[in-house]
């Protein structure tokens, strides 16, 4: 398991969302949160970066207590997985080894591109996560 999915693990425990893994949903939808029985339904099958990613947002939906699908919802899962997913000093670390480039960056930091572009989104507007020299999250 890596850095990412055992992040990913930990919020699930934090935040006491089951997660079930399913080949009910359809290939339009990764994932998709049920508030009443506080789960996670996972498409079966999915890449390990697009699992992770799409359960990190359904998580954003559990955080902000969303119980629809509106665009402004679905803009604030996006940017709550972002935030849990990555910090600066792992965006740094990876655009330094990766040359900036965006698709080999989300793939060093195990994210989806479109993911790895929401928190660029926030960056660029201080809305970041901050992580010291020694790993301290400082936001």
């Amino acid at each position: 398991m890596n850095d990412t999915e055992q992040r990913l693990e930990f919020l699930l425990r934090r935040f006491n969302v089951r997660l079930v893994e399913t080949g009910a949903l359809t290939p339009r939808m990764n994932a998709c949160w049920h508030p009443l029985t506080r789960t996670i339904y996972a498409r079966h099958g999915l890449d390990p970066i697009t699992r992770v990613c799409a359960v990190a947002h359904e998580l954003g939906h559990a955080y902000h207590n969303h119980d629809c699908s509106t665009p402004d919802n679905e803009r604030e899962a996006d940017e709550w997985a972002a935030n849990q997913l990555l910090d600066d000093g792992l965006v740094e670390e990876a655009a330094w080894e990766c040359d900036s480039e965006p698709v080999a960056m989300a793939a060093e930091l195990g994210v989806t591109v479109h993911l790895l572009r929401t928190w660029e989104r926030l960056y660029r507007v201080g809305r970041t996560r901050h992580v010291s020299a020694c790993g301290l999250s400082l936001s």
